[in-house]
């Protein structure tokens, strides 16, 4: 090989190294660019929401939810009450219904005299306990002492004395209605929504998916009390009035406000959140290398923009709520499975605002079943629900959540059925929701009130 070419060789070896260190050096400062830009999204995004202002920390979120500084807080009266509750045996505790495992006969027949005797016993002793829970309703404002600033830790230990709570004064309105004791029946009913009021700002969601179980408890229990006994216009009226408020001030979006706080926390700082937390989260190296390479910066930029449009959405009126609520969720189905935190951070939110929706329709199924009571206390017939009830009885016929449609009513020979058509969007006739064992085989229902007498 002779000079000229032995310098041919070199120099081409040369070139080829330059165009491998340019290329290169591209490729760090497009990188340098991507996570730059990565950066400058989220931060936007992030100084957004401040400027509204709404927390992004888990710091500033247990700032945010408060009460006023000069209010009574709730909580502590509610707390106070279950220090009071005397827990039963386990065996002894199955004999009741709602708290046990004995089942309520149906709504139009009487309890059994021993179940009647249990459930009295039950009340007795926890009677101190209940007369606090009934004060503790009546405070408009809570705040029960959760450390939010824990993030994904924050231990949320009034969730099960909740559940107590509601079993007592749901008891405790079934046996007034029993004995036909309908004012204290009332007081009972009341001061359960009371209870449930008590989460209604709570920034996360569980604690909304309680409040949501609680009402569909108490509804259930105050239709056993319409079939039950025989309430005075004034009552009906008191119970039309605490259903209006209930929708009025019902806001999920709090629960978004929160979530988000959390989900910041894992994207911004992940190692410092404890992985059993989840089950899909990668393991801590993997999630430093994620980080690294703008992953979680990616990740968070598309949570944060998902979970504004779930705000924006519950500020919409139903059934629209709903269809803007399924278009997210299509989009994260649709999502690539490298976003897989933000899969995994994603509470399955669309589903909560499907279950305000079946709550909402059973709040108005119930308000318009009251506003029939009060026209057949009136006048001892069963109305046409446009022609005879509005607008003395009601403003206008309540509208279906889930298809836009005035909700169905249907005269039975005793009594009435006010229905939804429920999140299967079919009209099932008024079709009763089955047991919980029998909803496998028997999937498909409506939301009802029932009257039948």
């Amino acid at each position: 090989m002779d000079a000229s070419e032995k310098t041919s060789k070199k120099r081409r070896k040369l070139t080829i190294t330059s165009v491998l260190l340019l290329l290169s050096f591209f490729g760090i400062v497009a990188f340098a660019i991507f996570r730059l830009r990565l950066k400058w999204k989220l931060n936007s995004r992030i100084e957004a929401i401040r400027a509204a202002g709404y927390p992004v920390t888990c710091a500033e979120l247990d700032a945010w939810y408060t009460i006023p500084d000069d209010a009574e807080n709730a909580a502590f009266v509610i707390l106070d009450a279950l220090s009071f509750y005397q827990e039963w045996d386990k065996d002894k505790l199955n004999a009741l219904p709602l708290a046990g495992r004995a089942e309520l006969p149906a709504r139009t027949e009487p309890l059994p005299e021993e179940m009647k005797t249990r459930i009295a016993e039950y009340i007795a002793d926890n009677n101190e306990a209940v007369e606090l829970l009934h004060a503790g309703a009546e405070i408009e404002h809570c705040r029960y002492p959760v450390d939010f600033a824990a993030g994904f830790a924050a231990r949320l230990n009034h969730l099960p004395n909740m559940r107590r709570s509601l079993m007592l004064v749901n008891l405790e309105a079934l046996l007034h209605a029993e004995n036909n004791e309908t004012d204290a029946a009332i007081r009972s009913v009341i001061s359960g929504f009371g209870l449930a009021r008590s989460l209604s700002m709570e920034p996360c969601t569980i604690s909304q998916l309680a409040r949501m179980g609680c009402h569909s408890l108490l509804l259930s229990t105050l239709e056993r009390v319409i079939n039950r006994a025989d309430l005075t216009d004034g009552q009906l009226i008191e119970l039309i009035e605490s259903l209006c408020d209930i929708e009025r001030t019902s806001n999920i979006s709090h629960a978004y406000v929160g979530e988000r706080c959390m989900a910041l926390s894992l994207f911004t700082a992940p190692t410092s959140i404890d992985s059993d937390l989840f089950e899909s989260v990668p393991a801590r190296p993997i999630l430093i290398l994620f980080q690294g390479i703008g992953l979680l910066d990616m990740d968070a930029v598309i949570y944060l923009d998902l979970i504004e449009d779930y705000i924006e959405a519950t500020r919409l009126h139903y059934p629209q709520r709903l269809k803007a609520s399924d278009s997210i969720n299509a989009r994260i189905e649709s999502m690539s499975n490298i976003h897989i935190l933000t899969r995994e951070v994603m509470p399955a939110l669309s589903r909560v605002i499907t279950i305000e929706a079946r709550t909402i329709a059973h709040l108005r199924t119930a308000r318009a079943g009251l506003a029939v009571q009060r026209y057949r206390l009136a006048t001892g017939a069963i109305p046409d629900m446009r022609s005879q009830l509005v607008p003395d009885y009601l403003d206008a016929v309540p509208k279906d959540p889930f298809d836009g449609n005035e909700l169905r009513y249907k005269k039975r020979e005793a009594g009435l059925i006010i229905y939804s058509i429920g999140e299967d969007l079919s009209d099932d006739g008024g079709k009763e929701k089955p047991k919980y064992s029998e909803r496998k085989t028997n999937p498909n229902w409506d939301v009802t009130f029932i009257v039948e007498r």
